[in-house]
């Protein structure tokens, strides 16, 4: 649905990264295996990144669901299973994931070095972690979650669900020395005012560009 709301054919998508089998961030997936199955062949492979756990995941999905589709889909699928620190190179990128060693769903991030030497890093859903913080400083984008205020934790109760408030995806940016800071999986109860509050609590503790998304908001870097 989204893609068609800006434009694009899914069948345009090169490379696929899944973090963790959590719901929200795999079943993403069965709409994109569904137009890969109609994809012609002889035509670019897209890759699929993620960890054996989450392989075994989406095999177990296609098991019950458009199995068929998922067949097919196959022909067209590079499948690439990653480990903590493993590096690959996708059309000049290198890509370089790592694990988040989270208390929930294993899970996986990864930092993406662009051919003119532009670093971006994403930490998954979880917060900045010290043992992979030679791999993020001094990253040019730095996409970490903030999932609610931090004057609104009683609220949202980030903590529990291992999820920062945008003043720590903030204070961690301005930790690793990010020149840019994106942030996303934030609650959904105040999205009318959920860029000029979060900025406004943000901008308190990062001195860099932060950009708070809506869906479909495009940021350029």
């Amino acid at each position: 649905m989204q893609f068609h709301k800006v434009k694009k054919d899914p069948l345009e998508l090169r490379t696929i990264f899944i973090t963790h089998y959590d719901s929200d961030h795999i079943l993403g997936i069965v709409p994109i295996v569904r137009a890969l199955s109609k994809k012609e062949v002889g035509t670019h492979k897209v890759n699929l990144f993620c960890s054996k756990v989450v392989k075994e995941a989406v095999d177990s999905l296609f098991h019950l669901v458009a199995r068929r589709h998922y067949a097919e889909a196959k022909k067209h699928l590079n499948l690439v299973i990653v480990g903590d620190r493993d590096v690959h190179k996708v059309d000049g990128w290198k890509l370089q994931f790592f694990d988040v060693k989270s208390n929930n769903s294993p899970q996986m991030g990864c930092v993406i070095t662009f051919p003119d030497g532009t670093k971006l890093s994403f930490l998954g859903d979880e917060p900045l972690r010290e043992h992979y913080t030679d791999l993020v400083k001094d990253c040019d984008v730095l996409i970490h979650n903030a999932f609610c205020l931090d004057t609104e934790q009683k609220i949202f109760e980030p903590h529990p669900k291992n999820h920062s408030t945008m003043k720590e995806a903030a204070e961690n940016a301005a930790k690793i020395n990010a020149k840019k800071l994106v942030v996303f999986h934030t609650e959904d109860k105040t999205l009318d005012t959920r860029k000029k509050r979060y900025l406004k609590e943000g901008k308190g503790h990062f001195s860099g560009e932060i950009f708070v998304p809506l869906d479909l908001d495009w940021f350029r870097f």
